[in-house]
């Protein structure tokens, strides 16, 4: 893969929308969503937009994308060329990441080599992007698959709220022993640590992305109040949320 210019960026702004015919942009586009919900559609393929999704944009089709009025859009993108396009002509235009951390850093890198204007280090970054959306492993297809995925984004979309893991077994007609089960085949951990992992990555993206006050993402993760909050933050990390965010 050699290329020729790469660059970072972001969309978060209110009403925001985005349109580009097919054919007007130069290279690619790695798209990733880290807040908020919208659409997209790219030629005769629409999509609901959630945390978690990554496009691979070529521009062959017209490219049209807004976001909800009320969860506004956190996009944060990278545009680049290649002297030989080819060798992405394989990609598939959409991913969904469960397990987005490992995204989201490879993202952080990218821009903060971008800062310190170290070509290298962005184009090791890109290529290491590149290679984990077309390493990502094909999901299953059990009976389950479906609704348990929709879980799985309802917890990273709103991981404050206080779920019910009996209400949720007996939204899908199941007991809560058989639920948690089921869940653990499809996802390799229960619910509730699911429900944990999303929580703390999302109190990670807060703390290096955000001017929230620890308060305040405390809040945004499902914490009552701010000792419960660093008491999980430091079991899980080893540092705590002001530590992790200096």
């Amino acid at each position: 893969m050699d290329i020729v210019s790469m660059h970072h960026g972001k969309h978060c702004v209110p009403e925001w929308k985005w349109n580009v015919p097919a054919g007007c942009h130069p290279g690619f586009t790695l798209w990733s969503i880290w807040g908020g919900e919208g659409q997209m559609k790219l030629g005769d393929n629409c999509y609901r937009l959630s945390v978690g999704d990554v496009f691979f944009i070529n521009y062959k089709s017209e490219v049209d994308a807004f976001q909800s009025e009320h969860a506004s859009l956190d996009v944060r993108y990278i545009d680049f060329t290649l002297r030989n396009p080819e060798i992405l002509s394989d990609l598939p235009e959409h991913r969904h990441f469960d397990h987005f951390h490992f995204v989201l850093e490879l993202f952080h890198r990218f821009r903060a080599a971008e800062e310190r204007n170290n070509l290298e280090q962005m184009e090791i970054w890109l290529r290491a992007l590149i290679t984990e959306y077309q390493s990502k492993a094909p999901v299953s297809s059990g009976a389950y698959t479906k609704p348990i995925d929709e879980l799985c984004r309802m917890f990273q979309q709103q991981p404050q709220h206080p779920y019910d893991m009996s209400e949720l077994a007996k939204s899908l007609s199941l007991t809560t022993d058989h639920f948690i089960r089921i869940f653990k085949q499809e996802r390799g951990i229960t619910p509730y640590s699911y429900l944990q992992r999303c929580r703390l990555e999302t109190a990670k993206t807060l703390l290096r992305m955000s001017t929230l006050s620890i308060t305040d993402i405390a809040s945004s993760c499902g914490f009552s109040d701010i000792y419960n909050f660093s008491r999980f933050f430091q079991s899980k990390t080893g540092l705590s949320p002001r530590k992790f965010r200096s």
